[in-house]
């Protein structure tokens, strides 16, 4: 079993949306990474059937799927927003799918199949309510539930917790894990989120501007990013991009290794949490500024600073810690945990040896 896109191509007045996309996905999470606008969702419709690309063929287990229509590809889609319809109960809405598919199915072996997929995805309770009476993450379910009735060979979740709180998020992302490990279908899961990538799927495409920047395993790519889009993909908070000008000025050892190594002008990246309040020996880069602002979310303090040259980072402190704005503060980069890029092309230069 598996989907090939190849070569996908399709642009509308000059405006490119997807740029010779090819990949192959295989039973499993299949997640696509990148930022709003780089082409996920149009990628998606795409393999939905609701797009014509203008060039490039999808095949699914073999079959070039480009003539077939929406209703009779094996495809079921999840959006971000939930769409359920308002007037039904929750097993009408589930059950819709079934009543209008080509293979009719007895009352009896619907009822079952609906039975079923409630109670994997734990709303059996629900079963007559309407959605109204819902939470948004119940109407969520419900969503992912009626997708699931029909037994496809490739379910497409386009961000389906985007619009849920943080709890539920990790909450469903967890059964969403459980549903599909035991499912032997393909789903294709985006989002802007690069921990729910790395969370979970081993498989991984990284989008930008309507183009795939790497495909791979998630850690890997995580680890060893191909460019700057890249490493921003998958790091969140964003990663810090600094001049190696005003890194090397705090650490001449540095400043010889690269210069050495690569010469010229290059861009240094590090995640926010490998940036630390102390010195943790000699190879750390020092670098000072002022406190813009200091976030707390609870478990995290995310400090931004501005540095000399008009550059900005923001750091990961453990715990809520204050930061008065305005304050000056010399904080550590780990050098065993530095990226260096290419300024021009935004190439990756180099990586950590061990990522943390």
């Amino acid at each position: 079993m598996s989907l090939v896109a190849k070569n996908i191509t399709l642009s509308h007045n000059g405006e490119v949306f997807l740029d010779d996309v090819s990949f192959t996905a295989t039973p499993g999470i299949t997640v696509l990474v990148g930022p709003t606008l780089s082409g996920k969702t149009t990628l998606m419709r795409v393999l939905a059937g609701l797009i014509k690309p203008e060039s490039g063929s999808v095949t699914i287990n073999g079959v070039d799927v480009g003539p077939i229509s929406v209703k009779d590809r094996s495809v079921s889609f999840v959006y971000q927003q939930f769409i359920n319809y308002p007037s039904l109960s929750v097993f009408d809405n589930i059950a819709s799918p079934l009543r209008v598919q080509k293979e009719k199915l007895s009352k009896e072996a619907i009822a079952d199949r609906v039975n079923e997929v409630a109670k994997m995805l734990r709303i059996t309770e629900l079963l007559e309510r309407k959605p109204a009476a819902l939470s948004g993450g119940q109407q969520q379910r419900v969503a992912i539930a009626r997708s699931l009735a029909r037994r496809s060979d490739i379910v497409l979740l386009d961000e389906p917790l985007a619009n849920l709180d943080f709890k539920l998020r990790e909450q469903l992302r967890d059964e969403l894990q459980r549903i599909f490990a035991d499912a032997n279908m393909m789903v294709i899961y985006s989002t802007a989120e690069p921990l729910e990538a790395l969370d979970m799927a081993s498989h991984t495409i990284v989008m930008n501007e309507g183009r795939v920047e790497q495909d791979g395993e998630a850690l890997d790519i995580y680890a060893r990013p191909k460019n700057i889009p890249v490493a921003q993909a998958m790091s969140d908070p964003p990663l810090n991009l600094i001049s190696s000008s005003l890194a090397t000025a705090n650490s001449e050892t540095l400043g010889k290794v690269l210069s050495d190594k690569f010469g010229g002008a290059f861009t240094l990246g590090i995640r926010p949490h490998n940036i630390a309040l102390k010195s943790q020996g000699a190879q750390d880069i020092a670098l000072s500024g002022k406190v813009r602002i200091a976030e707390i979310t609870g478990s995290s303090t995310y400090v931004h600073l501005d540095l000399a040259n008009s550059e900005k980072i923001v750091l990961e402190v453990d715990g809520a810690q204050r930061f008065d704005v305005g304050s000056a503060m010399t904080v550590y980069l780990d050098r065993s945990a530095v990226y260096g890029f290419d300024p021009k092309g935004g190439l990756t230069l180099f990586a950590p040896a061990a990522v943390r």
